[in-house]
């Protein structure tokens, strides 16, 4: 079993070392024949760089690809997105109510807790671009 993540996608850009990818992300029920008249299908139009591609040169606006990203790299992805914001503000809501009993105020200290990490992330995108990398090849 791979532990891989494979998307399958369509060129849109070349830079010095870059490619823009565009994937469709659809969910499971999205390749059923009644998808159509159910709202329950769906699908995403992504667009994805893939930085530090060594053959750049083989490839050309409109290819297909295979955008490839390891399974590692996807959990660490879903952790930082979901799960330490979570922690964060279940922890700043229970030491809330331990000092309060007003649950709107437990509410927006949960929410105004996030603030500081968001803002962390986003002073370190240059690094989490290094280290949640993407691979490419040909299709």
């Amino acid at each position: 079993m791979s532990n891989d993540i494979l998307h399958k996608g369509t060129v849109k850009a070349i830079e010095k070392d870059k490619l823009t990818v565009q994937i469709s992300q659809t969910s499971a029920c999205a390749a059923c024949k009644a998808a159509g008249h159910c709202s329950a299908s769906e699908s995403k139009e992504k667009i994805i760089d893939v930085y530090h591609v060594d053959d750049i040169q083989d490839y050309h606006v409109g290819d297909t690809v295979q955008v490839i990203a390891s399974q590692r790299i996807a959990m660490n992805a879903v952790l930082l997105a979901f799960g330490i914001p979570f922690l964060i503000m279940i922890s700043a809501i229970f030491i809330t109510s331990r000092l309060t009993t007003d649950e709107a105020l437990m509410a927006i200290v949960g929410l105004l807790s996030l603030i500081p990490y968001y803002i962390l992330l986003y002073l370190f995108r240059q690094k989490m671009v290094k280290t949640f990398s993407f691979t490419v090849k040909h299709f």
